[in-house]
């Protein structure tokens, strides 16, 4: 699925067309790169020299894994996972540097119980 936008030809809006039509109208000197461009999917209207359309469809089919994240819906599933984690770890090693004593106790009454038998 390639990507679609508007060109302004000074006249009108017009679009949506692909990239590969915007490269072809430029080549054959219908457009220039001063020629405003918008992607269908955005409000932002720019100059066609400041796109670079080879790396937004390259984006489009190849994607990041943040881009992935946010298009699966697994990015704040994930977020909270990895905060969980934190806390837990914050909780674990507070515990340990009160407990320790205890747990050194406890670690060396099992290795005399094993070594009574």
């Amino acid at each position: 699925m390639a990507r679609k936008y508007f060109y302004d030809n000074g006249e009108e809006k017009i679009g949506p067309v692909s990239g590969a039509d915007l490269l072809r109208l430029r080549a054959g000197g219908d457009i220039g790169d001063d020629t405003w461009v918008r992607r269908a999917d955005s409000s932002t209207w720019r100059p066609l020299a400041s796109v670079n359309l080879r790396e937004e469809e390259e984006e489009l089919h190849n994607p990041g894994l943040l881009r992935l994240l946010l298009r699966s819906g697994l990015l704040g599933p994930l977020l909270l996972f990895i905060l969980g984690l934190g806390v837990f770890i914050v909780v674990a090693v507070g515990l340990l540097q009160v407990m320790w004593p205890v747990l050194l106790v406890l670690f060396i009454l099992w290795i005399f119980s094993r070594a009574l038998r």
